[in-house]
Formats: structure tokens, sequence, C-alpha cells
């Protein structure tokens, strides 16, 4: 049957085959459906195959949870030996070959990577599963996930290295292709973080919900005495629920008229009573005494011209400009004068320091 054909019988039993698509089975077909392989006969009933059910559901993006990701062992079995065949005869069939199960491959991250985020969409939107089912599916698809990887890695290897350099054409077609597998391969890492995080979301849910149905049956059997234990007991995850008092108080929710009430009141009696400012004492601390202590540089500047000092910031400390300052203040004093004269033309550095740990200028 050629592919033409194919077309013209689906289009013919198109409503034969959308009734058996949303049923799942129905009594009886026509033989030619059955021959061209688009149903299967089990028990007396007749069933879509599902080759054309993967083909359909992918088209439709309508992923079925139980769908296995399976690997590329066989594609990658075959690069390996058609590689080795090249090698040792380059002619076009074994080169037509590896572009073919390359192509293969790419076919499969692609569709491998749809796939996931279909799931993964179907999952986080499902509502007609319990909870539990949720989370073994997560649970099933996360397994499958991890499965995928070192596969990925294995063929992403492959492809980067052992066939780059095997030809031209091969090369091109690695390079057209390099960067989406890459794209896919780091995806995993993604779907791997969002499946974990829908787990942890749906198992919170969960226990949300049986907290709500152990409440829920306590009012319906109106034991009022296991409900008012739990309320307070569970202070912290009921809404409006006050903790236990150990004085037998009783707190209740004032309404918006207690309030206003409540306000008028205490403004009355604010407004009678009379409130002295504070003062503010504080103590009074002796300004210090700037000490004003004039140096006078034009002296230090004419020794340093005729000593064609070697280091400018030692001959600062030991001039007799400095030699009122304590030695607390005497290093803090003469660097201020060192970097003022930093500027003068007459000045140079070395690359090394003195003892000071100062870079050592010269006067030439």
């Amino acid at each position: 049957m050629k592919h033409l054909e194919l077309i013209e019988l689906i289009t013919t039993n198109a409503t034969l085959i959308d009734r058996a698509y949303r049923q799942e089975h129905i009594g009886s077909v026509e033989q030619e459906l059955v021959d061209a392989t688009l149903f299967i006969k089990i028990n007396e009933r007749y069933k879509l195959n599902k080759n054309y059910l993967n083909f359909v559901d992918s088209v439709l993006q309508r992923i079925d949870f139980s769908i296995i990701f399976g690997d590329y062992d066989k594609e990658y079995k075959e690069l390996v030996k058609f590689k080795k065949r090249y090698l040792q005869t380059p002619n076009s069939y074994y080169r037509n070959t590896i572009e073919r199960l390359i192509e293969n491959l790419y076919e499969k991250f692609y569709n491998r990577d749809r796939e996931i985020q279909l799931l993964l969409l179907r999952l986080e939107n499902e509502t007609s599963f319990e909870i539990d089912i949720l989370l073994e599916n997560a649970r099933d698809i996360l397994e499958k996930i991890y499965e995928l990887i070192d596969a990925n890695e294995k063929v992403g290897h492959f492809f980067r290295k052992d066939l780059r350099g095997l030809d031209k054409n091969i090369d091109s077609l690695l390079q057209s292709i390099g960067q989406n597998i890459l794209h896919y391969i780091q995806n995993i890492d993604e779907y791997i973080e969002q499946i974990n995080r829908f787990i942890v979301q749906t198992q919170k849910r969960r226990m949300q919900n049986r907290q709500l149905m152990q409440l829920s049956s306590m009012i319906l059997d109106e034991d009022t005495s296991k409900i008012d234990e739990y309320l307070q007991l569970s202070v912290k995850k009921c809404y409006f629920t006050q903790q236990r008092s150990q004085k037998n108080k009783i707190t209740i929710y004032p309404d918006d008229r207690d309030i206003v009430k409540l306000k008028k009141e205490l403004k009355n009696i604010l407004q009678n009573i009379d409130i002295k400012p504070m003062k503010k004492e504080g103590s009074i601390r002796n300004q210090a005494q700037e000490k004003l202590d004039i140096v006078n540089i034009e002296n230090i500047i004419d020794e340093l011209k005729s000593l064609k000092s070697e280091d400018v910031f030692i001959s600062i400390i030991e001039h007799t400009e400095l030699s009122r300052f304590k030695d607390s203040e005497l290093i803090e004093e003469a660097f201020k004068i060192y970097l003022y004269l930093t500027t003068k033309d007459e000045i140079r550095f070395e690359n090394r320091f003195n003892k000071y740990h100062i870079k050592v200028a010269k006067w030439v």
C-alpha cells in the first residue's frame, strides 16, 4: 500500500476510527483496516494499533503517563559499527547510513524532550486522578528521566568527540543539530527539579486533605468534644483558632461597631490627659582642642634638594621640622608631607619599599 492510499483509507473510515479512538475498542471493522495494521483484533474486539495511537497522541499532544522513554542503545551500537566500517572502507553507503542513524537519534532527542514537557504539563494540570496516583506517576516519570541521563551523555559525547572529523558532510550535520542536542540534555536537570518540586507540593496537599477529612468526619459525627480538642491542639494550622488558655479565659473577636465605640472612648479619655513633654538631658562634653602645628614645607624641600635624598619619607621623618611631634603622631604627619611632595616633578619612585612599608621615592 502506498502512502497516498493509506491517507485515503483513513479519510474514508474517519468516523469509525475516531469512534474507536474515543471508546478504546469497537465490535467490528472492515478487514481492509486490519490488513493495513490500523486495527488489531483482541478477544473478539477491535482496537486501534498502538503505533497509530502513539502517532496520534504525539501530534495531538496527548501523552499518556505510562509512556516509556526508552534509550538510544540500538542506534548507538549501529553508529559504532558503521564508523569502524567507514574507516576501513570510506564509501557513500556507510556515510549515508551514519547520517541516517544520527538523524534517527536526533529525532529521539527531540521527541523525548517534547514528551517529557507534555507529561509534566499534564501532571501539573491533572485533576481527575487521586493524589496518591499522581504521586506514583510523578515518581515513575522521575525514574525514567534518571535512566535517560547516562544515555544522553553517552550519545552526546560520541557526537562531539568520536564522529567529528570523520567526513565533512557528517561534520556539517552534527554542527546543525549540536546546539539543540546540548539544549535537550541540559533540560533534563530542569525537568528533574520540576518533578521534585511537584512531588513535595503534592505531598503537602495530601497531608492537608487528610487533615480536612479528619475534621469533616468529626463535624458530620457532631462530636463536639473531639472538634474542640482538635482545634485547640492545632492552633498553628487552623485559622481563627485560639490557643488553649491556662487561666480559663474566653477570647472573642469584636465586630466593627465595638471597634468604633472603643476608638471614641479612647479619644475622649486621651484628650483629658495632660502629658508634659519630657526634658531631654544629656551629658555635655568639652570640645577637644585641635592641635594646630605648622610645618615649614619649604625648609624640607630645600634640604631634599641639597641632599638629593635617596628615600624622601625617611628624610622627612628625620627632619627638624617634625622633631616637635610625638612618636605616635610622627608617622602620620610625615606621610601627609610625603603625599604632598610626591606631586613634584623631581620625585621618582623605585620598585622597593622601606622599613615603614612605604614605596621609596627619590629626589632627583
